[in-house]
């Protein structure tokens, strides 16, 4: 059955998600606030910001009108950075007419309370009558990857397997293959701590250490943001799949990534201080390193690797301290 399905944000991977949605014959409309972006949708059919000109589905709608973009929607898919969720929730609340049911995409966690980014969504419109159903979806998706149609697989978490499952019946079709879990919490975290990862494969990359580094590296940081997860109740075998080991092999290998590129940078400039200077896109690894450094400490985490990162991120310790160190103090599960 169609679906009319509401994105807030019109950044890539929710204008990719808008395609594979309505290619599945779902009713897409995406609320922005970048006018030039929400004509560009609706004039051009494209996302020239992100994509250049690679068309999208022409039945994607786009508005700045919020009140507009949520009046029919069942499903509310909320596709923008974490500092910009709770605004949102406080337009869903103010706008929505009816019980909606939520797919986060954000990839974060909750810098203020150090908890699940699911946990503050759920918790501000459990007691509103507003939220139906709650779900995520994460994965190895580079975006333009997605948007040229290329086989791609994620992870549809939540606690509820049949809304898991109903989120699978949305997605999935042949170059999109989605899976169900119900272990929001193992996928949610990995979702967020892989960045870091990434940046510090990015960090060996640009002092051209070798492949098995590299391996190692990614084995580590698998290992050790299990650490984070199974504090929050993640299963172990969760680490196995598209969420989690996939979308941390991805994220620390593809040239196409943030973090891996910001890796790099902090290499080439010898100082982590350095390369964000001239930075500009948003790194999502960066704030994720803090919050991770704040859970070791609340929660009493022992993750050397990440410990390491923080020093290189906010410390500006020199970045080579990473070749010969991580192995080290090296954990695996």
């Amino acid at each position: 059955m169609n679906k009319n399905i509401t994105i807030i944000g019109t950044g890539a991977y929710g204008t990719v998600l808008a395609n594979v949605l309505t290619d599945n014959g779902h009713n897409v409309i995406m609320y922005g606030v970048e006018q030039n972006q929400v004509n560009d949708i609706n004039e051009n059919h494209i996302n020239s910001t992100f994509f250049r000109d690679y068309l999208i589905n022409e039945n994607i709608k786009a508005t700045t009108d919020f009140a507009i973009a949520i009046e029919k929607a069942e499903v509310i898919i909320l596709s923008v950075p974490t500092f910009a969720i709770e605004k949102s929730l406080d337009n869903i609340i103010k706008y929505s007419k009816r019980k909606v049911s939520i797919i986060n995409i954000a990839k974060g966690l909750d810098e203020e309370k150090l908890d699940l980014l699911s946990n503050k969504i759920t918790n501000k419109l459990k007691n509103k009558d507003i939220l139906e159903n709650y779900g995520a979806l994460y994965g190895p998706s580079v975006a333009v990857e997605v948007i040229l149609r290329k086989p791609t697989c994620v992870m549809a978490c939540s606690k509820n397997i049949d809304f898991a499952n109903q989120i699978v019946e949305l997605f999935s079709n042949e170059y999109f293959i989605v899976k169900p879990t119900t272990d929001v919490e193992g996928c949610e975290v990995a979702a967020s701590l892989k960045n870091v990862i990434a940046i510090a494969s990015g960090i060996l990359q640009g002092y051209s250490a070798s492949d098995n580094a590299r391996a190692s590296l990614i084995t580590i940081g698998n290992a050790e943001i299990y650490q984070f997860a199974k504090h929050f109740g993640a299963k172990i075998e969760t680490f196995m799949n598209f969420a989690t080991l996939g979308d941390l092999i991805l994220t620390c290998s593809s040239f196409k990534s943030r973090n891996f590129s910001l890796g790099m940078s902090i290499a080439e400039n010898n100082s982590a201080l350095t390369a964000l200077k001239y930075h500009k896109k948003t790194v999502e690894g960066v704030m994720s390193s803090k919050i991770a450094h704040l859970m070791m400490e609340k929660y009493k985490i022992n993750s050397p690797l990440f410990e390491l990162m923080y020093k290189i991120l906010y410390n500006n310790v020199n970045p080579s301290i990473l070749i010969n160190n991580f192995f080290k103090y090296a954990k695996v599960v």
